[in-house]
């Protein structure tokens, strides 16, 4: 195990070496949490650029094998008057001139994608609106397990949860997580990222029977519809004092109400 001096001067490194042990290693650093979870969250952003550009040259790579073979047998299929010329290669010259098209028409657009993702990871980090004014909240045993059975049961289908199987055996274990909270976005945890440079959040309504805050999150151009998310409150975040906090912090109204839709 390295030491903390060493993690320290190479958190990056560590994060690329062991993905699983984000949560219950570099979490207890002596770093603050959005900073770790800025790692995380940059390190998938990365990642994703990776992919892009292999799709990329992949997609390239293939229109080209396909253009020459569709060439090849399409100069072969000439001299079928020839009675030594191999006629059975005039079968494949329609699915090679399909699939040179097919690759060669997406190039360009996944070419774009790989642009536009180095030039979004390079220039724009979405946690820094966040860090201008955040709440973080520790979210501990019971509590974290009630979080994260709502976030896979109901917000992910049976398909990705299924994808992400290792991951929530991982958080279950680890036993506890962070939710931070900002006008700007929320981050719950490894889970989920929402952030924008105008203010993101439309309402909330604390379901004071369960501690439940729920969040409506306002439409944007790339998401035309509102969506929303529960979070988990420790058992004081009910009382007034810290009510308004939240009220403060996220710059919207809190209503109190007794009944939480569970199907929400």
């Amino acid at each position: 195990m390295p030491s903390i001096d060493e993690e320290q001067r190479h958190p990056r490194a560590i994060l690329q070496t062991n993905q699983s042990t984000i949560s219950s290693e570099i979490l207890n650093l002596p770093r603050t949490v959005i900073d770790v979870f800025d790692d995380i969250y940059s390190s998938r952003v990365h990642r994703r650029c990776i992919d892009f550009s292999y799709f990329t040259l992949l997609s390239m790579t293939l229109g080209v094998v396909f253009w020459v073979a569709y060439w090849i047998s399409s100069n072969r299929c000439q001299n079928l008057r020839n009675p030594q010329s191999n006629s059975s290669i005039c079968d494949f010259v329609i699915v090679f001139q399909v699939f040179s098209i097919i690759s060669i028409s997406i190039s360009p657009f996944l070419f774009i994608l790989m642009i536009y993702s180095w030039i979004r990871y390079s220039c724009h980090n979405p946690l820094d609106p966040i860090r201008n004014k955040f709440l973080e909240l520790k979210l501990e045993d019971n509590l974290w397990q009630q979080q994260l059975s709502y976030y896979y049961n109901v917000k992910m289908s049976r398909y990705s949860r299924c994808l992400r199987r290792k991951q929530e055996m991982e958080l279950h274990e680890r036993g506890y997580g962070y939710v931070i909270l900002s006008s700007h976005g929320i981050i719950l945890d490894e889970l989920i990222l929402l952030s924008a440079r105008t203010n993101i959040i439309d309402e909330g309504v604390i379901y004071n029977d369960e501690n439940i805050l729920k969040l409506t999150f306002k439409k944007t151009c790339l998401r035309p519809w509102k969506i929303h998310l529960s979070i988990y409150l420790p058992e004081n975040y009910v009382e007034q004092r810290y009510r308004e906090k939240l009220m403060q912090i996220l710059k919207i109204q809190i209503r109190i109400e007794n009944i939480f839709p569970h199907n929400s």
